[in-house]
């Protein structure tokens, strides 16, 4: 059973884990983040440097999800959204009592209120070294000064005494113009706030603020003979298969049906074009991840769509898919480098091909979305009839 996972709280960034049925998060999703076992000491895997390193817990994306053109579901960028999250239990239940095969866990991170007021400190100081001249109570003491001063120092070490001289020129307190002085203090005010835009988005999100530790990070991250990586992604259930948004599905899959036909203008003349510029439909409430887990055994997908036009998933629904996979790894012809392939794309994007099963799923379910709507009767025609 496979689930993805996702980090740094990036909706492009959802890795596929492998779990076995009787697992519970804290052995195995849990581990990911553990600072001593798991994959965070290789690589940063929270939000930004302003959140606590390991996850308080996980919850589980219940939006119904999105249904490709060949039967498979990816995540709605809304999928993060509170209203669709749901608690998990960590310890006291298994991954199969609360998942479905293929849905998204999100970790719950923390704000780390230390390192914010850390930062937020550090800013102010720097913001305060910086003021102008004309009104700060200790002028002359910002950065670019004490550099200054070492620099004039080294020029006189080395006999460049007019270099030293022009420097400590600098130095003196209004030596520049009131104007120019704010004009430098805003400019500062505007270094800060890209700078601290930067480390809040996560752009700079490092191992560690110690550079010799991130260096050896970094190459224990991407050495092939690192035993103990290798060792913590297979205990983790390390896939390394990405699950694709909706934009990176389509485009990928409109270029596999032009690709398949031969180019645009066959695909234009079999009629083709519109369906593979806008693939599959988006599932509503009730549908997809949001079936109960508790009907698992219950209903068949199948049967359920044709009787009542619901998409709810079931073990017939997942026994399916893989019985389709097997069919596109078979007309590989033992192909290592196609099988690879096939399955790295089966994780990333779903299916491109399948069965009649999944295709007439798929067209079931998309009739119900174009279908309209019945409007009320005025209640003068109600009368009437």
């Amino acid at each position: 059973m496979e689930v993805y996972v996702r980090m740094n709280d990036d909706l492009e960034y959802d890795y596929a884990f492998q779990v076995q049925k009787d697992d519970t998060l804290e052995q195995k999703i849990a581990l990911i983040f553990n600072k001593e076992k798991g994959l965070s000491r290789f690589m940063v895997l929270k939000p930004s440097i302003f959140y606590k390193n390991e996850p308080s817990g996980f919850r589980k994306s219940m939006h119904p999800g999105f249904l490709t053109e060949n039967g498979c579901l990816l995540f709605d960028y809304s999928a993060d959204d509170s209203e669709y999250l749901e608690d998990l239990e960590v310890s006291k239940k298994t991954v199969w009592e609360q998942l479905w095969p293929g849905q998204l866990v999100l970790p719950k991170w923390e704000k780390d209120w230390k390192t914010i007021w850390t930062f937020v400190t550090i800013m102010l100081v720097w913001l305060y070294t910086d003021l102008p001249d004309c009104i700060s109570p200790t002028p002359g003491i910002c950065l670019t000064n004490q550099l200054s001063k070492r620099f004039a120092s080294l020029a006189d070490n080395a006999g460049l005494t007019f270099v030293a001289e022009k420097l400590r020129e600098e130095l003196e307190i209004n030596s520049v113009s009131v104007t120019a002085q704010w004009l430098f203090f805003v400019f500062h005010i505007v270094k800060i706030v890209i700078l601290s835009s930067f480390f809040y988005t996560g752009l700079v999100n490092p191992v560690s603020f110690n550079p010799l530790r991130s260096l050896l990070n970094k190459k224990s991250a991407i050495s092939n003979g690192n035993s103990e990586l290798k060792s913590t992604l297979q205990t983790i259930g390390w896939v390394g298969a990405r699950r694709a948004i909706y934009d990176d599905y389509r485009d990928k899959y409109y270029q596999y049906v032009i690709d398949k036909s031969g180019g645009p203008l066959h695909a234009y003349r079999k009629g083709i074009m519109k369906q593979a510029a806008n693939p599959g439909v988006t599932l509503s409430a009730g549908e997809g991840f949001q079936t109960e887990l508790s009907n698992r055994f219950n209903h068949n997908t199948f049967e359920t769509m044709k009787s009542s036009g619901k998409f709810k998933l079931s073990e017939d629904y997942f026994l399916q898919l893989e019985t389709d996979l097997k069919e596109n790894i078979k007309a590989c012809d033992g192909d290592v480098a196609k099988i690879n392939a096939e399955i790295r794309n089966f994780r990333k994007y779903g299916l491109f091909e399948c069965g009649p099963e999944l295709t007439e799923l798929v067209q079931l379910r998309k009739k119900v979305d174009a279908a309209p709507e019945t409007e009320p009767l005025p209640e003068q025609e109600k009368k009437e009839q």
